[in-house]
């Protein structure tokens, strides 16, 4: 009898070992998780097009005011190439025409979107390239984005871009544009910075630079704030200026053929 207990005793311990050991492999196994590439905010083909509200900041009067001129612009997936470092690239056709509609589209700008790998995209504007997005794609991630563009000569006319960092401030997360909610976004600040701090006073010098983007998965850049604009105070009996190369775009997506 005391035999019996004890055998029943030591099985009874050796499936409490066995249910365990069960436990605690199934605890320990994790779910993988593949996080999305900078192509799945910006995808690419050939045949898409994209329709956007564009506020335009431009000066007037010699630089001493503003005026604020509001256009639409489609923008066109014209052609897939590979480009001079072999990578797949995109050439984007821009077309323009005031809100109103009082005149036809023009052609206005042409600029290549390349992919670098899982690893960025490359936006490619007046032979400047931008690293838009960059994996890994999380909250608070940052990188300097303006690498390739030359900014430290005397020479450079946008030395302002020097040393800016984006930063993804939100990730799969919804954003409103024009009513429309898209429901899986990522928003980049790129730049928000006034120099020096402090309200606009028109007797002292005000640099402003901020940059922000917003891209909707699926489908692209849905919103875009560039504001950069410099003003130069009164001197020697000489009215204060908006330097020239100041402006401000505010870009909304109206619609697309996705």
């Amino acid at each position: 009898m005391v035999l019996a207990l004890k055998h029943l005793q030591v099985k009874y311990l050796s499936w409490l070992v066995c249910g365990c050991l069960l436990l605690s492999s199934c605890s320990e196994k994790t779910i993988a998780y593949d996080p999305p590439t900078p192509d799945a905010y910006y995808p690419m083909r050939v045949g898409d097009r994209f329709t956007y509200r564009l506020d335009s900041t431009a000066l007037t009067q010699f630089g001493r005011d503003t005026i604020v001129r509001r256009y639409r612009v489609k923008d066109s997936v014209a052609e897939q190439f590979t480009d001079a470092r072999g990578r797949v690239a995109f050439r984007l056709q821009r077309a323009i025409q005031p809100l109103d509609g009082s005149t036809p589209f023009r052609n206005s700008e042409t600029f290549v979107v390349a992919l670098q790998d899982n690893d960025w995209i490359e936006f490619i504007e007046n032979n400047m390239r931008f690293m838009k997005l960059r994996a890994p794609l999380e909250s608070g991630f940052a990188w300097k984005a303006h690498s390739f563009i030359e900014t430290s000569s005397l020479q450079s006319p946008v030395r302002y871009l020097a040393d800016w960092e984006y930063t993804y401030t939100g990730v799969a997360v919804p954003a409103t544009i024009l009513s429309k909610t898209y429901a899986d976004c990522v928003t980049i600040l790129q730049r928000d910075e006034v120099f020096p701090e402090g309200p606009f006073n028109p007797q002292f010098f005000k640099q402003y630079d901020f940059g922000m983007e917003i891209y909707a998965k699926d489908l692209g850049l849905i919103y875009r704030n560039f504001d950069h604009k410099v003003w130069q105070p009164p001197r020697n009996g000489l009215p204060g200026y908006w330097e020239d190369g100041s402006y401000r775009v505010v870009l909304q997506l109206e619609s697309s053929n996705r």
